[in-house]
């Protein structure tokens, strides 16, 4: 029933091709007198949402890789200060807002046109998305704040709407080995910020999602810009490596210096469960791969064991930090940030307890603290990524979630998936193990990495295709080259 529904929706109404392409010259002249009258008063983002505009006309493609790179490398406060509609600092309209909207608006209308195909995944996205929004309203009425709903709600839908957009562009042959090279780029300029915030010492922002952090404790500074894509990039790295694969020289120390620009950003994280989510998802990927990929692994941790020692001798004080944190893995019982998270987790739990079928909604705040060790507050968030999952959403829904997610991690890839694509969905399921692992110190949901969590999740799930699958067209072009005479309904993955 669910796959009739497209093609039923379709029958069922069919514009005119000039209604469509006066809609088109109607948009077009907005758009025109819109950046007109914006770039005299802010030039500077009148020709980023020009170029926003470029982007979605350039394909689905390109508007999930801007979403994921804008999330993962360009920190709140840069993007906010390009937003429209409200203005800095309120509620406002930002670029990854209005990426996210036309490509859920693209998907939307090759369901409607009978393009695309309702199927269980997409159904189970919208479901979710309206789940979201269900729990903004719910939470704002039980006297959340409606600035913090808002923004909990924003990262969250940013997961949902990823997975949506991206899932057409997963299941299609030219958009996968187009989205390989993406991920492969942005694994490198990944990389490369991270190294430049460290050296640089860049500013810790208040959302937390950029800079370094000074600590007290550490000699050296913490980076924290970009922690939880670090892993996902070294274990999509690793997985090309060691799967023999790669036979251009120049792509394979391209895909070296990814891994080891992004595995010198995790030790300079100094944060041991990201340190251990990293190992594990290697050691899962080279269960994975075989004889011959556990043979590749060896050559390739000697070379970055090699890499780490020269960067240990240019760096010692980094060296000596890292080498500390390490040691101090027996302390735990005693270790403050650890006892901090127990008490905390403690005082989620009883939260929970309340309202543990519907949650407290986004926004919903916690207020603990422990005489004597903890002063009592009132905070919006949690550390234990589980628990903030639950206090938000309740058991039920977050329990879903976590299912589907562990379920993407031990799915079997399929015998008749290409070998490329068989070395991209293990690099992505090892990918979202590192988030099930770090969700238990720190609260990934709770970010805009949930772009590219969905992402990666799109590519875990994805199905195989068949060697001699129709090329469905969701290429660079595919949003120009509109056919609104009549819906293809025989194009179930795609919609040109």
């Amino acid at each position: 029933m669910i796959a009739q529904l497209g093609p039923g929706l379709a029958k069922a109404w069919q514009p005119a091709t000039t209604a469509v392409l006066r809609c088109y010259v109607v948009t077009a002249c907005v758009m025109a007198l819109a950046f007109g009258i914006l770039l005299p008063v802010e030039p500077y983002v009148a020709v980023a949402w020009l170029l926003t505009i470029l982007v979605a006309l350039a394909g689905p493609l390109w508007v999930v890789a801007a979403i994921v790179g804008i999330t993962v490398l360009v920190p709140f406060q840069v993007q906010d200060m390009f937003s429209v509609v409200g203005g800095r600092g309120s509620h406002s309209l930002l670029i990854v807002d209005a990426l996210l909207l036309v490509g859920l608006l693209r998907v939307g209308w090759c369901v409607v046109r009978g393009r695309l195909r309702m199927d269980l995944p997409l159904l189970f996205g919208v479901g979710l998305a309206g789940i979201c929004a269900v729990q903004f309203f719910w939470g704002v009425r039980h006297g959340a704040d409606v600035s913090t709903a808002g923004y909990e709600t924003r990262r969250a839908v940013l997961g949902v709407g990823t997975f949506v957009i991206a899932w057409p562009l997963v299941n299609e042959e030219p958009a996968r080995r187009q989205l390989a090279r993406l991920l492969v780029a942005m694994g490198l300029v990944l990389g490369l910020w991270g190294l430049a915030q460290w050296l640089f010492s860049a500013g810790f922002s208040q959302v937390g999602d950029f800079g370094v952090r000074i600590s007290h404790v550490h000699s050296s500074p913490q980076l924290q810009g970009g922690m939880f894509a670090y892993p996902v990039a070294v274990a999509l790295a690793w997985a090309a490596l060691i799967s023999g694969q790669v036979r251009r020289p120049a792509v394979k120390w391209l895909l070296a210096t990814v891994l080891f620009l992004n595995v010198v950003c995790i030790v300079l994280t100094f944060e041991r469960t990201t340190w251990l989510a990293t190992g594990i998802a290697c050691l899962f990927v080279s269960a994975k791969s075989g004889a011959r990929g556990r043979l590749l692994a060896f050559r390739w941790i000697g070379i970055g064991l090699g890499v780490m020692a020269a960067a240990a001798v240019l760096k010692p004080g980094a060296a000596h930090t890292a080498l500390v944190r390490l040691m101090s893995a027996d302390k735990l019982a005693v270790d403050k940030s650890v006892l901090y998270r127990i008490y905390e987790s403690h005082a989620a739990a009883q939260a929970i307890a309340a309202r543990p079928f519907t949650g407290g909604g986004f926004g919903a705040t916690l207020t603990w603290g422990v005489k004597g060790r903890v002063t009592t507050a009132t905070t919006p968030f949690v550390h234990n990524g589980y628990f903030w999952l639950a206090l938000k959403v309740g058991i039920p829904v977050a329990a879903i979630i976590v299912l589907v997610v562990i379920i993407a991690v031990l799915r079997r890839c399929p015998r008749e998936d290409s070998v490329e694509w068989r070395t991209l969905r293990t690099g992505s399921q090892a990918s979202v193990l590192t988030v099930l692992i770090t969700l238990v110190t720190f609260a990934p949901f709770n970010s805009a990495f949930t772009a590219a969590i969905g992402l990666m999740v799109a590519i875990c799930y994805s199905r195989t295709i068949p060697a001699d699958a129709v090329n469905t067209g969701l290429g660079a072009s595919a949003w120009l080259a509109e056919d609104v005479t009549e819906p293809r309904s025989s194009r179930e993955d795609g919609c040109s």
